[in-house]
Protein backbone atom coordinates (compact mmCIF):
# COMPACT_ATOMS: atom_id res chain seq x y z
CA UNK A 1 0.00 0.00 0.00
CA UNK A 2 1.32 3.38 -1.06
CA UNK A 3 0.65 6.83 0.15
CA UNK A 4 -1.66 7.39 -2.80
CA UNK A 5 -4.17 4.64 -1.93
CA UNK A 6 -3.80 4.88 1.84
CA UNK A 7 -6.85 6.16 3.63
CA UNK A 8 -5.95 8.77 6.19
CA UNK A 9 -8.53 9.18 8.93
CA UNK A 10 -6.54 9.67 12.11
CA UNK A 11 -3.20 11.08 13.21
CA UNK A 12 -2.08 7.53 13.75
CA UNK A 13 -2.80 6.85 10.08
CA UNK A 14 -0.35 9.66 9.26
CA UNK A 15 2.32 8.20 11.52
CA UNK A 16 1.79 4.74 10.03
CA UNK A 17 2.05 6.12 6.54
CA UNK A 18 5.31 7.93 7.29
CA UNK A 19 6.78 4.83 8.91
CA UNK A 20 6.00 2.85 5.72
CA UNK A 21 7.30 5.57 3.41
CA UNK A 22 10.55 7.33 4.38
CA UNK A 23 10.19 9.80 1.54
CA UNK A 24 6.84 10.80 2.93
CA UNK A 25 8.40 11.28 6.33
CA UNK A 26 11.14 13.48 4.91
CA UNK A 27 8.64 15.49 2.94
CA UNK A 28 6.54 15.90 6.06
CA UNK A 29 9.55 17.10 8.03
CA UNK A 30 10.40 19.59 5.31
CA UNK A 31 6.91 21.03 5.37
CA UNK A 32 6.78 21.17 9.15
CA UNK A 33 10.20 22.87 9.72
CA UNK A 34 10.45 26.65 9.07
CA UNK A 35 13.52 28.24 7.59
CA UNK A 36 15.03 29.34 10.94
CA UNK A 37 14.70 25.85 12.35
CA UNK A 38 16.28 24.38 9.27
CA UNK A 39 19.14 26.80 9.57
CA UNK A 40 19.55 26.13 13.31
CA UNK A 41 22.61 23.85 12.94
CA UNK A 42 24.44 26.48 10.91
CA UNK A 43 23.46 29.13 13.45
CA UNK A 44 24.67 26.96 16.33
CA UNK A 45 27.92 26.36 14.45
CA UNK A 46 28.42 30.10 13.95
CA UNK A 47 27.62 30.77 17.61
CA UNK A 48 30.08 28.10 18.64
CA UNK A 49 32.75 29.71 16.47
CA UNK A 50 31.93 33.18 17.84
CA UNK A 51 32.08 31.80 21.37
CA UNK A 52 35.47 30.26 20.62
CA UNK A 53 36.73 33.58 19.24
CA UNK A 54 35.33 35.45 22.27
CA UNK A 55 37.00 32.94 24.58
CA UNK A 56 40.32 33.57 22.82
CA UNK A 57 39.87 37.34 23.17
CA UNK A 58 39.00 37.05 26.87
CA UNK A 59 41.98 34.74 27.41
CA UNK A 60 44.26 37.25 25.70
CA UNK A 61 42.84 40.09 27.85
CA UNK A 62 43.33 38.03 31.01
CA UNK A 63 46.92 37.27 30.00
CA UNK A 64 47.53 40.95 29.26
CA UNK A 65 46.04 41.94 32.61
CA UNK A 66 48.27 39.37 34.33
CA UNK A 67 51.31 40.84 32.57
CA UNK A 68 50.24 44.36 33.53
CA UNK A 69 49.76 43.33 37.15
CA UNK A 70 53.16 41.64 37.08
CA UNK A 71 54.71 44.81 35.61
CA UNK A 72 52.99 46.97 38.24
CA UNK A 73 54.19 44.63 40.99
CA UNK A 74 57.73 44.84 39.57
CA UNK A 75 57.50 48.64 39.41
CA UNK A 76 56.31 48.76 43.03
CA UNK A 77 59.12 46.44 44.06
CA UNK A 78 61.60 48.61 42.17
CA UNK A 79 60.16 51.72 43.86
CA UNK A 80 60.50 50.04 47.25
CA UNK A 81 64.13 49.15 46.51
CA UNK A 82 64.79 52.68 45.28
CA UNK A 83 63.24 54.17 48.43
CA UNK A 84 65.37 51.80 50.51
CA UNK A 85 68.46 52.91 48.56
CA UNK A 86 67.55 56.57 49.06
CA UNK A 87 67.02 55.96 52.79
CA UNK A 88 70.40 54.21 52.96
CA UNK A 89 72.03 57.10 51.10
CA UNK A 90 70.44 59.58 53.49
CA UNK A 91 71.59 57.51 56.45
CA UNK A 92 75.07 57.34 54.96
CA UNK A 93 75.04 61.09 54.41
CA UNK A 94 73.94 61.62 58.01
CA UNK A 95 76.76 59.40 59.26
CA UNK A 96 79.23 61.20 56.99
CA UNK A 97 78.05 64.60 58.25
CA UNK A 98 78.38 63.33 61.82
CA UNK A 99 81.90 62.10 61.07
CA UNK A 100 82.79 65.45 59.48
CA UNK A 101 81.35 67.30 62.48
CA UNK A 102 83.36 65.05 64.79
CA UNK A 103 86.51 65.69 62.76
CA UNK A 104 85.87 69.43 62.86
CA UNK A 105 85.25 69.25 66.60
CA UNK A 106 88.44 67.26 67.04
CA UNK A 107 90.31 69.76 64.91
CA UNK A 108 88.89 72.61 66.99
CA UNK A 109 89.91 70.90 70.23
CA UNK A 110 93.36 70.18 68.83
CA UNK A 111 93.72 73.77 67.65
CA UNK A 112 92.58 74.97 71.06
CA UNK A 113 95.15 72.72 72.71
CA UNK A 114 97.87 74.01 70.39
CA UNK A 115 96.82 77.57 71.08
CA UNK A 116 96.90 76.97 74.83
CA UNK A 117 100.30 75.30 74.57
CA UNK A 118 101.58 78.10 72.43
CA UNK A 119 100.05 80.70 74.77
CA UNK A 120 101.48 78.97 77.84
CA UNK A 121 104.95 78.86 76.35
CA UNK A 122 104.66 82.51 75.35
CA UNK A 123 103.41 83.49 78.80
CA UNK A 124 106.31 81.70 80.49
CA UNK A 125 108.76 83.61 78.35
CA UNK A 126 107.15 87.02 78.82
CA UNK A 127 106.79 86.46 82.58
CA UNK A 128 110.53 86.05 82.87
CA UNK A 129 111.15 89.03 80.60
CA UNK A 130 108.73 91.30 82.45
CA UNK A 131 110.13 90.36 85.85
CA UNK A 132 113.72 90.90 84.74
CA UNK A 133 112.88 94.21 83.01
CA UNK A 134 110.31 95.50 85.49
CA UNK A 135 112.39 98.59 86.29
CA UNK A 136 112.70 99.69 82.66
CA UNK A 137 109.13 98.68 81.74
CA UNK A 138 107.24 99.85 84.84
CA UNK A 139 109.71 101.69 87.09
CA UNK A 140 109.51 99.18 89.96
CA UNK A 141 112.27 97.37 91.83
CA UNK A 142 112.52 93.96 93.48
CA UNK A 143 109.81 92.60 91.14
CA UNK A 144 108.36 89.19 91.76
CA UNK A 145 105.59 87.17 90.13
CA UNK A 146 102.63 87.03 92.51
CA UNK A 147 100.00 85.62 90.16
CA UNK A 148 99.73 83.67 86.91
CA UNK A 149 96.84 81.63 85.55
CA UNK A 150 99.23 78.97 84.21
CA UNK A 151 102.63 79.44 85.87
CA UNK A 152 103.61 78.31 89.39
CA UNK A 153 103.44 81.14 91.89
CA UNK A 154 102.85 81.72 95.61
CA UNK A 155 99.16 82.69 95.12
CA UNK A 156 99.71 85.89 97.05
CA UNK A 157 97.23 87.88 94.97
CA UNK A 158 94.23 85.53 95.43
CA UNK A 159 94.92 85.48 99.15
CA UNK A 160 94.90 89.28 99.21
CA UNK A 161 91.60 89.30 97.30
CA UNK A 162 90.07 86.92 99.85
CA UNK A 163 91.11 89.25 102.66
CA UNK A 164 89.70 92.28 100.80
CA UNK A 165 86.42 90.47 100.19
CA UNK A 166 86.11 89.50 103.86
CA UNK A 167 86.80 93.10 104.77
CA UNK A 168 84.06 94.24 102.39
CA UNK A 169 86.46 96.25 100.24
CA UNK A 170 85.60 94.38 97.05
CA UNK A 171 82.79 92.10 95.95
CA UNK A 172 83.00 88.39 95.25
CA UNK A 173 82.63 89.11 91.53
CA UNK A 174 85.54 91.56 91.62
CA UNK A 175 87.69 89.03 93.48
CA UNK A 176 86.89 86.51 90.78
CA UNK A 177 87.90 88.97 88.06
CA UNK A 178 91.29 89.51 89.68
CA UNK A 179 91.87 85.76 89.88
CA UNK A 180 91.51 85.66 86.07
CA UNK A 181 94.36 88.16 85.58
CA UNK A 182 96.99 86.68 83.24
CA UNK A 183 100.01 87.93 85.17
CA UNK A 184 100.61 90.10 88.23
CA UNK A 185 103.94 91.43 89.52
CA UNK A 186 104.58 93.32 92.70
CA UNK A 187 107.56 95.44 93.78
CA UNK A 188 108.45 98.95 94.98
CA UNK A 189 108.57 102.24 93.13
CA UNK A 190 111.31 104.86 93.41
CA UNK A 191 109.69 106.22 96.59
CA UNK A 192 109.88 102.78 98.17
CA UNK A 193 106.11 102.32 98.12
CA UNK A 194 104.65 98.90 97.29
CA UNK A 195 102.90 98.66 93.94
CA UNK A 196 101.52 96.09 91.53
CA UNK A 197 101.59 95.62 87.79
CA UNK A 198 98.47 93.94 86.36
CA UNK A 199 99.19 92.44 82.96
CA UNK A 200 96.86 91.06 80.30
CA UNK A 201 98.82 88.95 77.80
CA UNK A 202 97.74 87.94 74.30
CA UNK A 203 99.46 86.93 71.10
CA UNK A 204 97.65 89.91 69.55
CA UNK A 205 96.52 92.57 72.02
CA UNK A 206 93.08 94.07 71.40
CA UNK A 207 90.92 96.69 73.09
CA UNK A 208 89.34 94.04 75.33
CA UNK A 209 92.77 93.22 76.79
CA UNK A 210 93.37 96.92 77.49
CA UNK A 211 90.00 97.31 79.20
CA UNK A 212 90.48 94.22 81.37
CA UNK A 213 93.93 95.35 82.50
CA UNK A 214 92.55 98.75 83.43
CA UNK A 215 89.47 97.43 85.28
CA UNK A 216 91.37 94.77 87.23
CA UNK A 217 94.18 97.13 88.24
CA UNK A 218 91.57 99.45 89.78
CA UNK A 219 90.09 96.57 91.78
CA UNK A 220 93.53 95.57 93.09
CA UNK A 221 94.38 99.16 93.99
CA UNK A 222 91.15 99.43 96.00
CA UNK A 223 91.63 96.00 97.59
CA UNK A 224 95.25 96.56 98.68
CA UNK A 225 95.42 100.33 99.08
CA UNK A 226 98.54 100.32 96.88
CA UNK A 227 99.20 101.70 93.44
CA UNK A 228 98.40 99.26 90.58
CA UNK A 229 99.73 99.76 87.05
CA UNK A 230 97.68 98.34 84.16
CA UNK A 231 99.66 96.85 81.28
CA UNK A 232 99.24 94.67 78.21
CA UNK A 233 101.86 92.59 76.44
CA UNK A 234 101.74 90.71 73.16
CA UNK A 235 103.60 89.70 70.04
CA UNK A 236 101.48 92.27 68.21
CA UNK A 237 99.17 95.08 69.27
CA UNK A 238 96.25 96.26 67.17
CA UNK A 239 96.44 99.92 66.19
CA UNK A 240 93.09 100.75 67.80
CA UNK A 241 94.17 98.98 71.00
CA UNK A 242 97.44 100.90 71.07
CA UNK A 243 95.62 104.22 70.65
CA UNK A 244 93.04 103.36 73.31
CA UNK A 245 95.76 102.24 75.74
CA UNK A 246 97.61 105.53 75.27
CA UNK A 247 94.42 107.46 75.97
CA UNK A 248 93.71 105.42 79.15
CA UNK A 249 97.26 105.37 80.50
CA UNK A 250 97.70 101.60 80.02
CA UNK A 251 101.26 100.46 79.28
CA UNK A 252 101.67 98.41 76.09
CA UNK A 253 104.68 96.15 75.58
CA UNK A 254 105.56 94.16 72.48
CA UNK A 255 107.53 90.94 72.85
CA UNK A 256 107.82 88.99 69.57
CA UNK A 257 107.14 85.25 69.41
CA UNK A 258 110.22 83.12 68.87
Amino acid sequence: MTAANTQIATFQDILDAMSQNPELEAEMRRHLQDEELRNLPQTVARLAQSLEELTAIVTAMVERQDRMEADIAELKDGQTRMEADIAELKDGQTRMEADIAELKDGQTRMQGTLNRLSGADYERRIARSLRRNALSYFGIRNARLVHSIILPNNNALPDLMDQAFEAGTITAEEAGQVERVDLAIDGHNDDGDACYVIIEASITVNIGDVTRAQDRSRIIARATGNHAIPATVGAAIRDDARRYAAEQGVITITIPEE
